[in-house]
C-alpha cells in the first residue's frame, strides 16, 4: 500500500485522504457525510482535508462530528482564508476552527491561497506561533509556487514547511514541472486536491477516455481508480479526493494497491501531456 509520511508525525499514513469540499451545506446530508468520513477512517483513510472558508466552517463542524470519540486515529488538516492572514487573523480562524473541530489541535495547519494583502512573513510568523503553543503540530500552504515555499520556511524559521496543497491529476499536471520535484528534494508532502477533475466530463471520442476505461477492464477497476493511481505514483505524493458515496470510497480505496506498469504509465502520458508550466500563483485579496 502506498503511504506518506508527514515530517512532523511518525505514522505512515496511506496517500489517499478524505476531502470535505462542499460538505456542511445542506443539513439533510450531514448524517450522510459524518457516516461517509468514518468509515474512511476505518478503511485506514486517516488524512481528512477541511478548512475555514469550506461551507463557512459548515465542513469542519462535520469533520469534528465524524472524528469524535476518535480523534487520535485522525490526521486533521485545515486551513486559513487569506483575507484571515493577519497575525490576529490568524489566530482568530484558527481558534474558530478548532472549536467546530472540537478538537485542542489541529495536525495540519496551512494558507490557503497566498495572500495580496498582508505579507507572507507576518502571515507565517502567526501560524509559527500557533505551532510553538502547540495549537498545530505542522504547517504547511496551498497553491504555493517553489519561489513562496523558500519565503515561506524562510519566514518560519526553526518550523518547518511539511505540506503544499496543490491541483494535480491527469488534467493539470503543472506542479510536476517544478513544485513536486522541490518537495521530494525536501521532505515535503504534496497534497493533490481535484485529482479526478474534468473526468466526468471527458467526451468518449477523447483517446484519454478511451484509454482510462481500457485501462480499468485492464485492471479489474475503474477509471477513476487509474487516474488515482496516477496520481499518487509518486513519492510523497497523497491525494484528497471527496465522495459521499461509499461505492466510491471503496473504489478510490484501491488506488492504493493498484501498479500501473511503466508501460501504462507511458500511454497515460502521451495521451495526458504535461504542459512543462510552472503552477501559476493566484494571491487573493
Amino acid at each position: 500500500m502506498r503511504t506518506v509520511t508527514f515530517a512532523s508525525d511518525a505514522r505512515s499514513l496511506a496517500a489517499l485522504g478524505q476531502g470535505t469540499w462542499k460538505m456542511g451545506i445542506n443539513p439533510e446530508h450531514a448524517s450522510q457525510e459524518i457516516a461517509i468520513l468514518q468509515e474512511g477512517l476505518t478503511h485506514g483513510l486517516q488524512v481528512i482535508d477541511t478548512a475555514a472558508m469550506y461551507a463557512d466552517g459548515g465542513a469542519e463542524q462535520i469533520v469534528g462530528q465524524a472524528i469524535r470519540g476518535q480523534r487520535e486515529r485522525a490526521f486533521v488538516v485545515s486551513k486559513v482564508w487569506p483575507t484571515h492572514a493577519d497575525r490576529d487573523g490568524v489566530r482568530h480562524s484558527l481558534e474558530a476552527s478548532l472549536k467546530r473541530l472540537g478538537t485542542p489541535y489541529l495536525d495540519l495547519f496551512l494558507l490557503h491561497w497566498p495572500s495580496a494583502r498582508v505579507p507572507l512573513k507576518e502571515t507565517m510568523q502567526a501560524m509559527a506561533n500557533a505551532f510553538h503553543e502547540g495549537q498545530v503540530k505542522a504547517v504547511g500552504v496551498s497553491n504555493f509556487s517553489v519561489a513562496l515555499m523558500e519565503q515561506a520556511q524562510d519566514a518560519l524559521r526553526d518550523v518547518p514547511l511539511i505540506a503544499n496543497q496543490v491541483e494535480y491529476s491527469l488534467f493539470a499536471r503543472e506542479a510536476e514541472t517544478r513544485v513536486i520535484p522541490y518537495c521530494q528534494a525536501h521532505n515535503i508532502v504534496v497534497m493533490a486536491y481535484s485529482p479526478v477533475k474534468n473526468l466526468q466530463e471527458i467526451g468518449t471520442d477523447h483517446p484519454g477516455y478511451q484509454l482510462l476505461h481500457e485501462l480499468a477492464t485492464q485492471y479489474h477497476t475503474s477509471p477513476y481508480t487509474v487516474a488515482l493511481a496516477w496520481a499518487i505514483r509518486s513519492p510523497h505524493v497523497i491525494a484528497i479526493p471527496k465522495t459521499a458515496n461509499p461505492e466510491h470510497l471503496h473504489s478510490n480505496e484501491k488506488a492504493l494497491t493498484l501498479e500501473l506498469s511503466t508501460a501504462d504509465l507511458d500511454r497515460l502520458d502521451a495521451v495526458f501531456p504535461a504542459s512543462g508550466e510552472d503552477i501559476a500563483v493566484q494571491y487573493i485579496s
